[in-house]
């Protein structure tokens, strides 16, 4: 598997969580609003918030995001991640990436996302994500058995 660009060792790393959520050999993504990755699908997620736990954060993120909830099966990877941010310079991010279920809620765009779609795992070769992301998706995908 390719990981994710990693961040050089002096960043100030900030903890993160996404996680990928599957049915119907569709996962769900969403496109970012805002620097770093605007334009580009991605898992949901985003960034800790106080003490919250890596699993925290990603159901949170997720029902900010989308308005969905999950029921988490396992952990996909832990990665480190570097962005590029023309306001805020470079930041890095030690992202545990869940994968799981939807378990509940209803699907609208959020928070910091101009869009949230089921994408059909054929399709999601030929949409432009953030680095990394295509690769977590098929592992993620194994470990849940959609392929």
């Amino acid at each position: 598997m390719q990981t994710p660009p990693s961040s050089p060792p002096d960043f100030a790393l900030r903890a993160g969580a996404s996680i990928a959520l599957f049915k119907d050999r569709k996962v769900l993504l969403v496109r970012r609003k805002h620097a770093p990755f605007a334009g580009l699908w991605s898992l949901p997620g985003g960034k800790a918030e106080g003490q919250e736990t890596p699993r925290e954060t990603a159901c949170r993120e997720l029902k900010e995001e989308t308005g969905l909830e999950a029921e988490i099966a396992g952990v996909v990877d832990r990665v480190r991640v570097a962005a590029e941010d023309a306001e805020a310079g470079s930041k890095g991010y030690r992202l545990t990436v869940f994968y799981g279920l939807p378990r509940g809620g209803s699907l609208k765009a959020g928070g910091d996302i101009e869009a949230a779609e089921w994408v059909h795992l054929d399709d999601i070769e030929a949409l432009p994500m953030t680095p990394g992301t295509i690769e977590l998706i098929w592992v993620a995908a194994h470990r849940v058995r959609m392929c």
